[in-house]
């Protein structure tokens, strides 16, 4: 059986990841803008209010016609391939779901504010290596892209 339209599944799994993601940011602003830091994890994790202008990893920041035609022609392009999915499986609508909710809950934040906010901060300070600050929406999103590109090279198909 085939279904070219997401079930159900997919729309409360991205209602799910907007809300998380907006409660998670929401939180950030009230609590972390003030201080700008919370050390958790000496010279690993820390909580660091950014403002993030830019896209993936804060690149073209301050680029706001840049950015906005970037992100119209990222929809169009999963639009269109969305169209060709087979929607019946689980795997599909949770992986859509964490897609499409976490880039949702980002253009949320560039709409509202004009910028993403983004809080975790891992690093290794000792090596001096540092990781671009994030969010729940990067993290749902970076997750779904690897799935995708792990299924797309035939890592955990099954045959028959």
């Amino acid at each position: 059986m085939i279904s070219h339209r997401p079930r159900l599944l997919f729309y409360v799994t991205m209602a799910l990841v907007i809300g998380l993601d907006q409660l998670t940011k929401a939180w950030a602003m009230a609590s972390l803008r003030p201080r700008f830091r919370v050390e958790l994890i000496p010279g690993f994790f820390d909580l660091t209010y950014v403002q993030n202008r830019g896209i993936a990893f804060g690149m073209f920041a301050n680029q706001g016609i840049l950015v906005g035609l970037f992100v119209l022609a990222l929809a169009a392009v999963a639009f269109y391939y969305a169209r060709g999915l087979n929607w019946i499986r689980l795997e599909t609508n949770l992986i859509g779901g964490f897609l499409c909710g976490g880039a949702a809950g980002n253009l949320a934040d560039r709409f509202r504010l004009g910028y993403v906010v983004d809080f975790f901060d891992v690093h290794l300070s000792a090596y001096n290596l540092y990781w671009p600050v994030f969010n729940v929406a990067d993290s749902l999103i970076c997750i779904s892209v690897g799935w995708i590109v792990l299924r797309q090279l035939g890592v955990g198909k099954t045959t028959g």
